[in-house]
């Protein structure tokens, strides 16, 4: 997710963020590179925390037919 460098510090991403914890609250799983601080602090004020010896799997499932 990204928010627009006019945009920021209004707490669009923070309400984003809120709104897709509330509908996928079962199974949300997000990925932030650990160098980017500004992100990592942001991610654990919305709740989700560091795993520091997770390992990285990206699973996309594209059975659903649109």
């Amino acid at each position: 997710m990204s928010v627009s460098p006019d945009y920021q510090g209004r707490g669009i991403a923070g309400t984003l963020i809120e709104m897709v914890k509330e509908k996928y609250k079962d199974y949300l799983y997000i990925e932030v590179m650990p160098e980017e601080s500004r992100n990592v602090s942001f991610s654990q004020k919305h709740g989700f925390r560091l795993m520091d010896d997770g390992v990285s799997m990206q699973l996309c499932n594209f059975s659903d037919q649109i």
